[in-house]
């Protein structure tokens, strides 16, 4: 009996026995749907966080920012200490061989006004390479220059929200926004950035379109005179995110090196960071997935079982074959494809029934559901891994039988 024959008597075998058929496949349907389901689901998530670092900076994006001394008892050493400042940056740049891009920021509240606008807000200082730190250009007008850091420009630029709060809908580039009683005068509105997690209508980088940047140097001199020129956090980009690690380590051996031991400071290492996400989601994750399994072994039972009452139905067929000349290893095969056959079916209902299931549970929490090929491959294979496994003791037994007894049954 050729492979071909097999098939075919395998599909007149369900045809003939459609409930048997769908009682044998209904483990294999859910358990493919449930792997599928919770693959898509998975893969979504991590390529959302993905998507959503790299609109600022990407993974090989490492964050240093202040983090107060909580002992109560506080040293003089630790007293002493001023946090993060400039000159770290600037250590952090020269010594740190796999930085690319350092950007230290400082922050401070200042008075804005312009015409019938006039409000405190938070104002970045910041340096010419915030824009390549954070894929974050101008769409109209200029980012800041080296020229602005080393004259103390009283020069600004907007993000978009910013640009329409202050201007409305007049064009802001050239004219002049006053901070405190200094006048900055406006060179570039930054490209609008958006991201939404699923469907949601919370812009999660609309704080990026509600800054207003001046030079670093400008901030200092003209506003905080802050001779120690200290900085809310430090921005620093790797080659390569196989260099994350050790980045991460040379920063920390140099800030620290640098604040006398003291570690009044923290390095976020953010692909670290997703990482750590994923092994967090990883307990639920795990959950599905051996709920899935558990299906498939449950499916492959029930086939095994269903299998075997069928070889007993078709024991005097097999006894038949063999007087004929059909050898084991041909009664084996036959048997092994119809159940490989049986549970390809499930795989692909399953297939189906998982894509249907991410998609009610995308909708319902409101976050996209990826179904890849890989997927598919995976759904499927489970399934004919299964019907090879469970399809084996029935089709070994029947491989194994007497022609003469076989003739013999009743």
């Amino acid at each position: 009996m050729t492979l071909r024959e097999s098939i075919i008597d395998g599909l007149v075998d369900v045809r003939a026995h459609k409930l048997r058929t769908f009682l044998q496949t209904l483990g294999v349907i859910l358990g493919v749907a449930s792997l599928v389901a919770v693959q898509g689901l998975v893969d979504s998530g991590r390529r959302q966080a993905t998507k959503f670092f790299g609109e600022f900076g990407g993974l090989t994006k490492i964050l240093v920012v202040n983090r107060p001394v909580k002992e109560r008892l506080v040293t003089a050493r630790q007293l002493a200490s001023d946090g993060l400042t400039w000159s770290d940056a600037l250590a952090i740049k020269h010594e740190v061989t796999y930085a690319t891009l350092v950007d230290p920021i400082a922050l401070e509240s200042l008075n804005i006004r312009y015409g019938d606008y006039e409000r405190r807000n938070e104002i970045t200082g910041a340096t010419p390479d915030y824009a390549a730190v954070y894929k974050f250009y101008p769409t109209r007008g200029r980012f800041l220059i080296q020229d602005d850091m080393e004259s103390q420009a009283r020069v600004c630029v907007l993000g978009d929200t910013a640009a329409r709060r202050y201007f409305g809908n007049e064009d802001p580039v050239g004219r002049i926004l006053t901070l405190e009683d200094v006048g900055f005068r406006v060179v570039g509105v930054m490209q609008r950035k958006e991201f939404y997690f699923g469907k949601g209508e919370h812009n999660a980088l609309e704080w990026m379109n509600e800054q207003t940047f001046i030079p670093l140097t400008a901030l200092y001199a003209r506003f905080t005179g802050d001779d120690r020129k200290r900085v809310q956090y430090i921005n620093v980009i790797v080659d390569k995110v196989e260099n994350n690690p050790k980045a991460a380590a040379a920063i920390e051996a140099v800030v620290r090196r640098r604040h006398s031991g003291v570690t009044d400071f923290e390095v976020i290492n953010r692909a670290e960071r997703l990482r750590q996400r994923a092994e967090q989601n990883q307990v639920f994750d795990t959950v599905f997935l051996v709920s899935g399994i558990v299906s498939l072994l449950v499916g492959g039972i029930v086939i095994m079982n269903i299998m075997l009452a069928s070889f007993r139905e078709r024991i005097r067929e097999v006894g038949v074959r063999k007087a004929l000349g059909a050898r084991g290893l041909d009664i084996a095969i036959q048997f092994l494809v119809e159940s490989i056959l049986v549970t390809v079916l499930g795989g692909a209902m399953g297939l189906g029934l998982g894509i249907i299931f991410a998609q009610a549970i995308s909708n319902l929490i409101g976050q996209p559901a990826v179904i890849t090929l890989q997927m598919a491959v995976i759904g499927v294979a489970a399934s004919v891994t299964v019907g090879l496994f469970f399809g084996l003791y029935p089709a070994v037994k029947a491989s194994r039988l007497n022609p003469v007894e076989a003739l013999r049954y009743e």
